[in-house]
């Protein structure tokens, strides 16, 4: 089980429709009014005229009350609900036309009744505003009308003003955040084609872009980004990586033409030349998805003609280029293991070993299988312990997969199914034991492991999400969405500790007692000033590749929450099995309310003395 709270509070809330009465309401009793009336009882789309409400009786911690609802009422609840859950309970369909038969109503009644015990039943669904302003429930409950610490927070927000994002990578030890954005809409895409049209007689002028990639520097002591450096390409992005070679970082963007946009990391604004792309590489369709091998310096790029290419950074020259099964919707590089997953059309996804060149495929996930039908649209792998989890329209996957020089198998430990729309984003929340799922109509939802079902709902942004990052270590998420915006959010970090097992203290002198976890045995703590958050070479989160872990100050976005004094955002490394750290000798009422705070204060016991206890252990 998880060591750090989940998101979500506990709502222990049943509710079912009890009865119907048919409500007559004329306008007035000559024979015109009447004649009106009777219409309008029948076309539902009237608001007015004969209708029937509905008695709702709820139940909540001994409390009983009712609630008087309209069907269109439930209808509203009910659209609000798909636009922001993963999938919604079965609700009596609408009719154009109003019936008032008995046994027509009682249908409809037991429908919106059992409609209703099921979204009780959902964590997610309860957690919900909309379902706690329908039941009254934070009207009779005052407390769940205050900000709960269970909730997850917004502390930042990046605007992008040309296009909506469809990509973006950030390392948190740099703190650079490069941001991947084009051009979603069909019909402006054709408009800039008229456009760029030019007739024989006519001068020649540059072709508009139509994305562009952006690289933005985090300040060092608050949650801001300024813009860094800018290319613009007419060709759509797909993708965008950082890549550490040596002292020339670049930033890598993959093209719809089948080339590798780039912006050195150092770039001013106004410096680069736009439309700037990597020599050599150059594949016959567009690029899908990049990885990088960082001990190498090795690039694979992966197209949707099955090629997947190994450029060598170093040398600028290409290593080997195989082929794929199918082709290839997202890759993830293990450098821990020297692993590169491919996730493709095909519903499967293939293992490389990237240890020896050309590349040799050593496993298919799922073991022996050619072909799933439903492509994989997302995926996310933790190294720690082997777990691969797709996403596609069957629902998220996971897969137990075990490699070696001579080859693997993978084979599946668990579904979550039941989804009106396959997940376009998927991150695995170690410590809490959450797989975390964006949306194309914009909602993020956390699915808890431990129960297997969906626990709580963000409407994130007003369109499609696109991509999504987790760091683990400081417990935020990052979110990008075709509407321009790319959002961070603040988990809980803290496991709830009882009253009764905790002594009283004022809340600064209260002591915060951390144990260091057990560590991997490849992974090593060298960070700036000792600090493991810092360290590039830690794995948290369960990447393979450099971890996005959050140096002093975590900073980032156009928007910063101000830090209450005494609070702080707590994090260490954790993986999906339970951990050794712990956080003891902070009663709950005392906990931060908002979990959206930059930086950790030090620990009264630490400031007092200068005790070297606090960092026993990770001199082993």
């Amino acid at each position: 089980m998880a060591r750090v709270q989940k998101v979500g509070r506990e709502i222990p809330v049943s509710a079912s429709v009890e009865r119907f009465e048919v409500v007559d309401a004329g306008s007035g009793h000559d024979v015109l009014s009447k004649g009106l009336d009777a219409v309008k009882a029948r076309v539902s789309l009237v608001k007015t005229g004969q209708h029937v409400d509905y008695i709702i009786r709820v139940f909540f911690e001994g409390q009983s009350w009712t609630v008087t609802r309209r069907y269109n009422e439930f209808a509203a609840l009910f659209d609000t609900l798909k636009n922001k859950l993963a999938s919604v309970p079965a609700m009596p369909s609408k009719s154009m036309v109003r019936q008032f038969a008995p046994e027509y109503l009682e249908a409809r009644k037991n429908g919106l009744s059992s409609f209703l015990r099921e979204v009780c039943r959902r964590r997610d669904a309860v957690n919900c505003r909309e379902v706690q302003d329908f039941l009254l429930l934070r009207n009779r409950v005052p407390s769940l009308a205050q900000p709960d610490a269970s909730e997850p927070v917004q502390s930042a927000e990046v605007q992008e003003a040309s296009f909506g994002l469809s990509h973006f990578e950030y390392d948190a030890v740099q703190g650079a955040l490069l941001l991947g954005s084009r051009d979603f809409s069909w019909s402006s895409r054709v408009d800039t084609k008229i456009t760029n049209i030019k007739m024989p007689w006519e001068k020649k002028a540059p072709n508009l872009p139509s994305s562009q990639m952006s690289l933005w520097q985090q300040s060092p002591a608050e949650l801001k980004f300024h813009m860094k450096g800018m290319n613009r390409f007419t060709s759509l992005i797909t993708c965008v990586l950082i890549a550490n070679c040596r002292d020339k970082a670049t930033c890598l963007a993959g093209l719809s033409d089948g080339t590798i946009g780039i912006l050195p990391m150092k770039a001013e604004m106004g410096s680069g030349s736009s439309g700037q792309v990597l020599p050599l590489v150059r594949h016959t369709a567009g690029v899908e998805a990049m990885a990088l091998d960082e001990t190498e310096q090795h690039l694979f790029s992966a197209s949707s003609d099955k090629a997947i290419i190994v450029f060598d950074l170093k040398r600028q020259m290409i290593q080997c280029e195989v082929s794929a099964p199918s082709p290839p919707t997202q890759m993830i590089h293990c450098q821990e293991q020297r692993r590169l997953f491919t996730a493709m059309r095909n519903g499967t996804v293939a293992v490389w070993d990237t240890s020896i060149l050309p590349l040799q495929r050593i496993a298919i996930v799922p073991d022996g299988a050619t072909q799933l039908g439903n492509p994989i649209t997302t995926m996310d792998y933790d190294s720690s312990t082997g777990t691969l989890f797709t996403g596609s329209k069957d629902g998220i996957h996971l897969w137990a997969v075990k490699t070696s020089d001579m080859g693997g198998w993978g084979r599946k430990l668990g579904q979550i199914t039941e989804m009106s729309s396959p997940p376009t984003a998927l991150v695995w929340a170690a410590s809490s034991r959450e797989i975390i799922a964006g949306f194309g109509n914009g909602a993020v939802v956390v699915f808890d492991l431990d129960q297997g079902e969906p626990s709580y709902a963000i409407q994130a942004h007003s369109d499609g999400v696109t991509a999504a990052k987790w760091l683990d270590a400081p417990r935020r998420l990052l979110t990008a969405s075709k509407d321009k915006t790319l959002k961070i959010w603040d988990f809980p970090s803290l496991q709830r500790a009882p009253l009764e097992t905790t002594s009283w203290a004022p809340a600064v002198h209260q002591e915060r007692s951390w144990q260091p976890p057990a560590r991997p045995a490849s992974s090593s703590f060298s960070g700036t000033g000792g600090d493991p958050l810092r360290s590039a070479n830690s794995g948290f989160g369960g990447y393979g590749h450099t971890a996005a872990s959050s140096p002093s100050g975590l900073a980032g976005g156009t928007y910063a929450a101000e830090a209450a004094p005494g609070s702080f955002t707590g994090g260490g490394y954790a993986s999906p099995a339970p951990v050794s750290s712990s956080f003891s000798g902070m009663p709950a009422a005392q906990q931060p309310v908002a979990p959206n705070v930059v930086g950790r204060p030090k620990a009264a016991a630490a400031a007092a003395e200068d005790s070297e206890d606090d960092l026993a252990g990770w001199d082993s």
